[in-house]
């Protein structure tokens, strides 16, 4: 005999932001990959019922994953956080306990954008460890 097989779907849509939506997001000129998106850099054309304040407030300051040419429609996929550490780049390595603070020179491994986990190489030391993203250049140690 065959056992039954529950499943359950929890409603996770409310996570996602309303770009479910049939928004038009156009590039007004060519922007290269990583720029980040300002308002005049992009047209919305809203749907009826959608606001496209509400759809250029989610695209700008993002960056873009690809090059979009003038014209071209930006997608959901095509852009990203801003990425505040890039791999090679040196950063300063925080590690807090309490009051007390401790810096050092470090060089990132990986690349990611704020709350991001990348890995991180001790200049003094050259051991590799891994911290969270903080702020551009800054990567906070893990306890």
């Amino acid at each position: 005999m065959r056992g039954l097989i529950t499943i359950t779907i929890s409603s996770t849509f409310a996570l996602i932001p309303s770009l479910a939506m049939a928004a038009s997001v156009t590039a007004n000129s060519t922007l290269s990959r990583g720029t980040q998106i300002s308002s005049s850099d992009i047209s919305v054309e809203a749907e009826a019922g959608e606001n496209p304040q509400d759809v250029l407030s989610y695209y700008v300051g993002k960056e873009l994953t690809r090059t979009i040419y003038s014209g071209a429609e930006i997608r959901d996929r095509d852009v990203q956080e801003p990425l505040l550490v890039t791999r090679n780049s040196p950063v300063t390595m925080i590690y807090r306990v309490g009051r007390l603070e401790i810096s050092t020179n470090g060089r990132a491994l990986s690349e990611g954008a704020k709350g991001d986990i990348v890995r991180v190489m001790n200049m003094d030391s050259r051991n590799a460890v891994e911290g969270r993203v903080t702020g551009a250049g800054l990567v906070e140690m893990a306890r």
